[in-house]
């Protein structure tokens, strides 16, 4: 939901697509309400994709946005300062073009215009908003890369400040919805500090499953993948690795029951002692066990054996867009 007080979302055009010659790099950014991610690739000779970098780090650009409908200057800093390094990276990789694209947090941001300019200033990247529709169409785009699914498969992106679900065969989305429950806004609303108390977990699942609900019901047997944050480290806490973007993760069973025992154990611990937790970034440390929360409440509601994680997601969805022939 867009804030009263925000401006009209400009949302990314769709002439950005098919802009970058076979053969040559190109680097699709995802600037999200957590972190910022980049994936730089080109397509080859044969009409594949080759990935030459995959970089991501944790900006937080919501800080702030879901309390004050802006984000902080601080924030605007961090996200300014890695747009500048990846775009960096991306030049010294040759790309001939270097995109990045908003979602939940600066929909909802009232300082958008600000963020934007600051980004091409002082950046120099042209960053635009996508709209909830076009997020989860590209996510479910991209959560597939690099995995063994078959044509028919739904996604699941839960990311800062919403959480988005598609359904779709053959490139083509069946049916998708963006709603605003998300790690950070969750824990902004609910948790003031950690671990919570039985009190206030009970309200924030309350809260996260009446947004839920308003999610459309999946067929049956149709397989769920997890992306984003949430869904990879608590795949990697399954699995025991410590790198986001392993190949043991990718393509890994997550069960619900599983689900439920992490976010169990993560909300009933200090920050500190979730800090320590090798698997867990600083960064996310506070907000890992909201958004186990919101999956295990998604996994329950929907009657979901568990999902597949993915570590790619929508900046694979974006470049794939921008090499589309």
């Amino acid at each position: 939901m867009t804030r009263p007080d925000a401006p009209p979302a400009q949302s990314a055009p769709e002439d950005w697509v098919a802009t970058v010659p076979s053969g040559q790099p190109a680097g699709a950014i995802d600037v999200g309400t957590n972190t910022v991610l980049m994936v730089v690739g080109r397509r080859t000779a044969a009409g594949g994709i080759e990935i030459l970098d995959d970089v991501h780090a944790i900006a937080r650009m919501g800080q702030g946005v879901d309390a004050y409908r802006r984000s902080r200057p601080e924030a605007v800093d961090r996200v300014c300062a890695f747009l500048d390094q990846y775009r960096q990276r991306a030049v010294e990789l040759d790309a001939v073009e270097v995109r990045a694209f908003g979602t939940s947090a600066l929909r909802d941001a009232a300082n958008r215009d600000e963020i934007i300019a600051a980004a091409a200033a002082r950046a120099g990247v042209q960053l635009s908003t996508l709209t909830g529709a076009q997020e989860a169409r590209l996510t479910h785009l991209g959560a597939s890369f690099g995995l063994d699914l078959p044509e028919r498969y739904a996604v699941l992106d839960i990311g800062g400040g919403s959480t988005e679900v598609a359904l779709g065969a053959g490139g083509e989305i069946e049916r998708a919805i963006s709603v605003d429950v998300g790690a950070v806004r969750l824990t902004e609303r609910h948790f003031p500090s950690l671990p919570p108390a039985a009190d206030q977990r009970a309200a924030a699942e309350a809260a996260a499953r009446q947004v839920l609900s308003r999610i459309f019901e999946l067929p049956a047997g149709v397989p769920l993948v997890g992306v984003a944050g949430t869904a990879t480290t608590l795949g990697a806490l399954d699995c025991g690795v410590e790198r986001f973007d392993a190949d043991d993760l990718n393509g890994h069973f997550l069960s619900t029951q599983r689900v439920r025992e992490l976010a169990d154990h993560l909300l009933a611990l200090p920050h500190d002692e979730i800090r320590a937790i090798p698997q867990v970034s600083d960064q996310r440390a506070d907000i890992i066990g909201a958004g186990a929360l919101i999956l295990d409440a998604y996994l329950h509601m929907c009657d979901s054996p568990g999902i597949v994680v993915s570590t790619r997601g929508i900046r694979y969805g974006l470049l794939l867009q921008m090499l589309q022939r």
